[in-house]
């Protein structure tokens, strides 16, 4: 894996693979959920969309012919720290691949009928995250823990902000998000280096630079216990309870990762097994610490009766205060890792993954090479390392959300 630079300072991360003739090639940027403000929620996930619907040089049927006529797809995504463009084709067709993408890029026609299809698509999908009881737990989670930051909000953004979005906004959020002093390429795949400097440099040099990234301040102090029942329309009852975890830049952050597969990220962690085997208390036991570049939590989600909300609460919290009592056994440890080491091997069988995960690296901070140094970090993880993190973590005041029908 290597990088270089474009003319125009656009900086590409190139994957040279073996084996089958197939390339995956993205463009990220910085600029995504984590800019939006309470007036703007949802405008990543649509000028993402947008840009992959038509372009000024392209209808939608044009450029979905275009795309298709090389065996590829073109699609998009929005999260929290990034946005990104993508396309997976065939090695052979690298050139005409590029020339799509930048188009896409660089002209985005914004459409009007376009844009109001998708905004009804998104305000559709967001009325339906309230038939989901996990999300609805979620959903409320994150408002009480990132309290008034751009990290509270779905990815979707919100109703009301999302109908009120128009062409121009999309116009002005595309030229800060897609200019080249944010875009980075990510590449992998089975092709000749001279190829995708000779392709890129062509179509994507007329990108100019804008407005840098600029990472906003977040400022979240928890500092009281936070418990909130709702009512649902459910039959079932939902546990969403949640610490303030750090960041992807802390040298914590791995430890956690360990502490997470050990605790509810496997079908024997001990979470699942205690509450759901041996006490037999829910139906739906996990927990979840996503990497943020701002601070993020570590999450354990039960599904279940109501009756025993507050056993498994009571539980919950024994087992984290055990958690942080005692050093992991160097068996449970080992075979923790291994089981990370098998999950995260399987996950970059393909370029696509290889072309997301390296780029997405950098776009957080750690740098792209950290992809290829996670499971180091990960083996040098000790017992008193996940004992030290859990207490910086499991100790500190939660936010829980119950979703309870008699609420």
């Amino acid at each position: 894996m290597e990088s270089f630079k474009l003319r125009n300072n656009i900086e590409v991360i190139f994957n040279k693979t073996s084996g089958v003739n197939v390339v995956s090639m993205r463009t990220f940027t910085p600029v995504s959920v984590i800019n939006e403000t309470s007036d703007n929620a949802g405008i990543s996930y649509l000028t993402a969309k947008l840009m992959t619907q038509s372009t000024k040089n392209r209808s939608n049927e044009v450029l979905a012919n275009d795309t298709e006529s090389i065996g590829a797809d073109l699609s998009c995504d929005a999260d929290y720290d990034a946005a990104l463009l993508s396309m997976t084709f065939l090695s052979e067709y690298f050139d005409k691949a590029a020339e799509i993408l930048a188009d896409a890029v660089l002209n985005p026609a914004f459409d009007e009928k376009e844009l109001s299809f998708e905004k009804q698509n998104v305000i559709a999908a967001l009325s339906s995250r309230k038939d989901s009881i996990r999300n609805s737990a979620y959903d409320e989670f994150a408002k009480l823990f990132y309290h008034n930051t751009s990290y509270a909000m779905p990815i979707l953004g919100a109703k009301e902000t999302v109908s009120k979005i128009n062409r121009k906004d999309l116009a002005e959020w595309h030229r800060y998000s897609y200019n080249a002093s944010n875009i980075l390429i990510s590449i992998a795949g089975n092709i000749d280096k001279n190829i995708v400097k000779e392709s890129l440099e062509k179509y994507f040099a007329p990108v100019i630079n804008g407005k840098k990234f600029e990472k906003p301040v977040f400022n979240i102090k928890q500092s009281q216990l936070i418990r909130k029942e709702i009512k649902g329309k459910f039959n079932q009852a939902y546990i969403y309870t949640g610490f303030p975890a750090p960041a992807v830049s802390s040298k914590d952050f791995v430890s956690i990762k360990v502490a997470n597969a050990i605790l509810g990220g496997k079908m024997t962690s001990r979470l699942f097994v205690e509450l759901r085997e041996n006490l037999g208390l829910a139906y739906e036991v996990g927990a979840v610490y996503p990497p943020r570049k701002e601070k993020s939590y570590f999450a354990v989600y039960i599904g279940l009766d109501k009756r025993n909300i507050e056993l498994a609460l009571k539980k919950t919290d024994e087992i984290l205060k055990d958690f942080c009592a005692l050093k992991v056994d160097e068996e449970e440890l080992k075979n923790t890792k291994t089981y990370i080491k098998g999950l995260y091997i399987m996950n970059r069988q393909t370029v696509s993954k290889q072309s997301y995960y390296y780029g997405w690296r950098k776009i957080v901070g750690q740098g792209c090479e950290y992809d290829n140094e996670y499971l180091k970090h990960i083996e040098k993880i000790t017992a008193q390392n996940i004992l030290d993190a859990a207490n910086k973590v499991f100790l500190r005041h939660s936010v829980s959300v119950i979703v309870n029908p008699n609420a």
